[in-house]
């Protein structure tokens, strides 16, 4: 008695094909990072929602005229009243400095706060 195949939907089987198309270029990270670190001694701002999730961004080349590029991600930024997009980019890190990616955090009594994404110099305290 042969058992019966269960078979998928077509979507299903080209979206499966794009997806294993497309992991092995996620894996292979070439694009050059900056080292990352805490925030440190700075004042957070309170923010009633969290932001919404990243963008997908397509990464151009870097600049030929930018010396040891590291790509920062896009991040959302709270401006007063709204979470806006700042796209990604190409930059170069100072000597002795690390970048504090953006993040949130909840207190005790339930005040969501933000950091921005932010250079930060080491040792340093602000």
């Amino acid at each position: 008695m042969r058992r019966p195949v269960a078979r998928l939907p077509r979507t299903f089987s080209v979206l499966a094909g794009l997806i294993a198309l497309a992991l092995p270029a996620c894996a292979s990270s070439s694009i050059p990072v900056p080292r990352t670190g805490p925030h440190t001694n700075e004042e957070p701002v309170a923010v009633p929602y969290p932001p919404p999730p990243a963008r997908l961004e397509v990464i151009p080349p870097p600049p030929a005229d930018i010396r040891d590029p590291v790509w920062i991600d896009g991040e959302w930024l709270w401006k007063g009243r709204r979470w806006v997009w700042q796209a990604g980019q190409w930059e170069t890190p100072q000597p002795g400095t690390y970048y504090a990616p953006p993040a949130t955090a909840r207190r005790s009594d339930g005040t969501l706060l933000y950091y921005a994404g932010d250079w930060k110099v080491e040792g340093k305290k602000r």
